[in-house]
């Protein structure tokens, strides 16, 4: 069984997951989240189920959180840990997993494809010696076993599921690039579990969605209810909304300066193929200088944040504002909600080749959506999770534009997507 909780943040849905966990002594559970620290909160506040959070630094399990975390599946314990530290599964775990009934809460949205960057000629050397099998467009470990060496975690990832191909085609129909992916969460380990929960917000737009909707997983969406005593659990449906839903549009100030939002004014303007151009970045870099230091010049340097893809953090640096630049997809963390004169630079699509993969194979992909989830989760890490109020600067008008309609159509109590 598959249950979504998909709520708008603040909604109460960790708090629900702790109440849950608390009244079902007799499970055992999984719970993964972005960051350690919701890992750590999982543990204190369940402090009945002993949650361990497994570690890389114990000798007896060879100083790998691998093996700690499938030594802990193997005796039953629950775990609370990083998506990251889950990602290396392999086949005894997901049998374990089966074995011991567990449950799987999934704390916000897991990129679920993940890239391996492999060249097609190795990829080739690979099938003709044997050590790869191709079927439908999917790669497995083949008889001939792989020596070590540059792939090896490749190949290790290849124990426990399949890797995967998404073409790029040319305008004439020929191909004429390729990528690769793995599942992080695959349908296999999803399926190994007795019980699934998603806390999440926007789950149509995300990829974890798309991948359940491909593999034909069977899902049903649930809500979070006030209690009687002030907290929150699970419900049938969406019932609570918090009250501050009705105050977002006098609460988040999004800059109107029309000079300083012409850059980007395409569609794909501020995209990453915009910043890998680089054509525009010195003006973008002048457009943040003034409003860090002209419109926000009153905000204290603490309390600035600036979005950034990771790769050209250091391409739009400057006076003002350089400390405060974090990824643009941040989520699940509240050591920014002291922030409240925020930028977001960026205009948020899906990795090409994924999306070309799930088209491929039958499944419609909401970028918008995608893009829509992103940023307003970015925006949550801010002052506007603590009541306070914040001012955005959102050069890109596709995802001005997107807020803009968001903020409207939650403000008047009506549920976004799915819901």
């Amino acid at each position: 069984m598959i249950r979504v909780c998909d709520a708008i943040m603040g909604t109460g849905k960790t708090s629900a997951a702790i109440t849950y966990i608390n009244e079902h002594p007799e499970k055992r559970f999984v719970f993964i989240t972005p960051y350690l620290n919701e890992a750590t909160r999982i543990r204190t506040s369940c402090p009945n189920a002993h949650f361990v959070e497994p570690s890389a630094n114990i000798g007896k399990f060879g100083y790998s959180k691998v093996k700690h975390t499938a030594a802990l599946i193997q005796n039953g314990r629950n775990i609370a840990t990083t998506h990251q530290a889950f990602r290396n599964y392999s086949a005894g775990m997901m049998e374990d997993i089966t074995f011991n009934n567990y449950t799987l809460v999934v704390d916000e949205n897991v990129d679920v494809l993940e890239s391996v960057s492999v060249g097609r000629g190795d990829m080739a050397s690979f099938i003709e010696s044997g050590r790869l099998v191709e079927k439908d467009g999917a790669y497995y470990i083949g008889d001939r076993e792989y020596e070590g060496g540059k792939y090896d975690s490749m190949f290790e990832a290849l124990g426990s599921r399949a890797l995967i191909r998404a073409d790029m085609k040319s305008g004439k129909g020929s191909r004429a690039s390729e990528s690769f992916f793995y599942w992080m969460l695959s349908p296999e380990l999803i399926s190994a579990f007795n019980e699934v929960i998603v806390l999440t917000y926007m789950f149509e737009g995300q990829s974890l969605c798309h991948m359940m909707k491909l593999n034909g997983l069977p899902y049903e969406y649930i809500g979070v209810e006030r209690t009687a005593d002030g907290g929150y659990r699970f419900g049938e449906t969406g019932g609570y909304i918090p009250d501050y839903v009705q105050t977002l549009s006098s609460r988040i100030h999004i800059l109107g300066n029309r000079r300083m939002n012409s850059i980007g004014e395409m569609r794909t303007a501020l995209s990453m193929n915009w910043y890998k151009d680089g054509g525009r970045l010195e003006e973008l870099r002048t457009d943040l200088y003034n409003y860090f230091n002209g419109v926000c010049r009153e905000c204290p340097a603490g309390q600035r944040m600036c979005a950034s893809f990771v790769s050209f953090a250091g391409r739009i640096k400057g006076k003002g504002y350089t400390k405060s630049i974090v990824p643009f997809n941040l989520r699940a963390t509240n050591d920014y909600r002291d922030k409240t004169c925020l930028a977001y630079p960026v205009n948020v699509f899906m990795n090409a080749s994924a999306k070309v993969y799930f088209y491929e194979h039958g499944v419609e992909v909401d970028e918008d959506a995608y893009a829509l989830s992103t940023m307003v989760q970015w925006i949550w890490r801010s002052a506007i999770r603590e009541g306070g109020e914040i001012d955005v600067y959102i050069p890109s008008l596709r995802m001005r534009t997107l807020l803009k309609d968001w903020i409207d159509t939650v403000s008047k109590g009506a549920a976004y997507g799915a819901a």
